[in-house]
């Protein structure tokens, strides 16, 4: 077995994690190896001296924590207790725009329909005038050949 599951069977030994069944593999492995004893009784070592040293706290301190947990939530019930400034100023400017853009929506949207309406407007004059240039009679052009100078009979 490697030396690192070594280690990570006897860390589970102590979390109080590892199966019964595999105690009694774990032990005979600590019996033929002298490096994984050492492991367990640091490990063994360090697990008294903390349970040795471990207090019990007042249970008032345990009821003073509470009261404070309780003290700074009510505190932070208000709506803009403890938003800063900028936050504030951002969420500002944001609905301004939001609503400059809702009124500028609505005026480009009112000129465009100015332009859609000039536009047909054009395209009927347009319309007209190919009708009124069409309607016109067609001019003859009539060529006549007048010579004045008779020279020709001398």
């Amino acid at each position: 077995m490697s030396e690192k599951k070594i280690t990570e069977v006897i860390n589970l030994y102590f979390d109080g994690e590892l199966d019964k069944s595999e105690e009694a593999s774990l032990f005979s492995l600590l019996a033929s190896d002298q490096t994984a004893r050492d492991y367990f009784k640091q490990l063994s070592v360090i697990r008294n001296a903390v349970d040795n040293d471990t207090e019990d706290f007042p249970a008032e301190l345990e009821e003073r924590i509470l009261r404070s947990v309780g003290s700074k939530t009510a505190a932070r019930t208000g709506m803009f207790s403890n938003i800063k400034i900028f936050t504030a100023v951002s969420y500002a400017a944001a609905l301004i725009l939001l609503f400059l853009s809702g009124y500028l929506f609505f005026k480009v949207s009112s000129y465009q329909e100015r332009v859609d309406n000039l536009s047909q407007q054009m395209m009927m004059q347009t319309k007209t005038i190919q009708l009124l240039y069409n309607s016109l009679p067609g001019v003859e052009v009539r060529a006549t050949f007048e010579n004045k100078n008779n020279n020709s009979d001398s």
